[in-house]
């Protein structure tokens, strides 16, 4: 199958407006060639508005978008040749597999000869050779959006745009496509620009994640570091899951600064840009960062420091979720309700609910965070 190499896209200063309502403000955004790049956001963020304005099926309100320097903000939809996906397919019911694929190069004048070609190509890629005589109908919803696929490949686009498209298949199947769609995309250097609200997804397929909030772009970087160093509280909350500490700094030695929580829990965390005393602070903590092991009953106080430098304190376990791989328990220390994720093995012990234990994590876990 011929394809281009993927094609730089640019937004800048991108605006969409319903009316009254301001969907997407002035988003601006680099799209480098050969990227894959997911929106990602709750409903209502305006990813797909975004999306739908690269496409051509709305125009934007104010702002540019151009794909290789060229400009497409006045460019049809059906001159753009950009590939989309869509999470309902959009087949046509009455045309055969083969038909679905080969419509699209029927319109850009490609031969009988070399579209049975690209087709089968197509088909075989997405690993569904010999499906051509079959009607969308006769096809699982997994094979459809392989179908789905194969036909927004089949022309060669420099550029992939997918609106949420495994959203329809189950847990195991939307895993396996994805990791598919990746490959692909790698083989092709295809430019892909990505849209789901499902963190793990994005969090498994991209070069880069934009994180959208209310019309705008509230962090754009690497997955790991919208995890490890999110920009604020609404990042952090979104992206995975996060124990929240609202502190005061209480004092600053040397490169450890002391805080306590609203309900008198003492923490200690690295400086950096904690501020001075009285400075009222957000930490975030993931959950697979809390540690948990048997109350010792001696020499863990309620705040102490051990040798690999973690900070211990007393909790109790007050519920126990069982995930296959992992745990994930709620346990109380003190006023404060923590949720804690281990991996769950023979080697790993398992605590039930009522059961006294040690809590700790290293400072170096805590990350302020902004409120949003």
């Amino acid at each position: 199958m011929t394809a281009s190499h993927g094609a730089e896209l640019e937004l800048v200063a991108v605006s969409k407006s319903f009316g009254a309502v301001l969907a997407v403000d002035d988003v601006s955004l680099s799209v480098a060639s050969g990227e894959f790049l997911t929106l990602l956001g709750p409903s209502g963020s305006g990813k797909t508005t975004t999306l739908m304005m690269i496409a051509g099926f709305e125009s934007a309100t104010a702002g540019e978008i151009l794909l290789g320097g060229r400009r497409l903000t006045h460019v049809p939809p059906y001159r753009r040749n950009l590939g989309m996906v869509f999470q309902h397919y959009a087949l046509f019911p009455h045309m055969t597999v083969y038909d679905n694929l080969a419509f699209p190069l029927r319109t850009r004048g490609v031969t009988r000869a070399e579209a049975d070609r690209r087709v089968e190509e197509a088909l075989a890629r997405v690993r569904l050779p010999g499906y051509g005589a079959r009607f969308p109908a006769q096809l699982s919803g997994g094979q459809q959006q392989r179908v789905a696929l194969a036909r927004a490949l089949v022309y060669g686009p420099p550029v992939l745009l997918m609106d949420e498209p495994l959203g329809a298949l189950d847990k195991k199947l939307r895993e396996q496509m994805q990791l598919e769609i990746k490959h692909i995309q790698r083989e092709l250097r295809l430019t892909v620009i990505y849209v789901t609200h499902d963190q793990e997804e994005a969090l498994t397929m991209s070069d880069r994640i934009a994180v959208m909030r209310q019309g705008r772009i509230v962090q754009l970087g690497p997955p790991e570091d919208l995890y490890e160093r999110p920009a604020d509280q609404f990042v952090a909350d979104f992206i995975g899951e996060s124990n929240f500490l609202e502190v005061t700094v209480r004092g600053v030695e040397g490169d450890v600064a002391t805080a306590l929580t609203d309900d008198g829990l003492d923490v200690s965390l690295a400086v950096g840009d904690v501020g001075a005393d009285g400075t009222r602070l957000t930490l975030a903590l993931r959950p697979e960062r809390v540690r948990l092991a048997p109350a010792s009953g001696q020499g863990r106080a309620p705040i102490s420091l051990d040798a690999s430098g973690y900070r211990w304190w007393n909790g109790v376990i007050e519920e126990v979720v069982y995930i296959g791989a992992t745990r994930k328990y709620q346990v109380r220390l003190g006023g404060q309700l923590l949720v804690a994720q281990q991996q769950a093995g023979a080697d790993v012990p398992c605590f039930r609910e009522g059961e006294n234990v040690d809590v700790g994590w290293s400072m170096a876990d805590l990350r302020v965070v902004h409120k949003h």
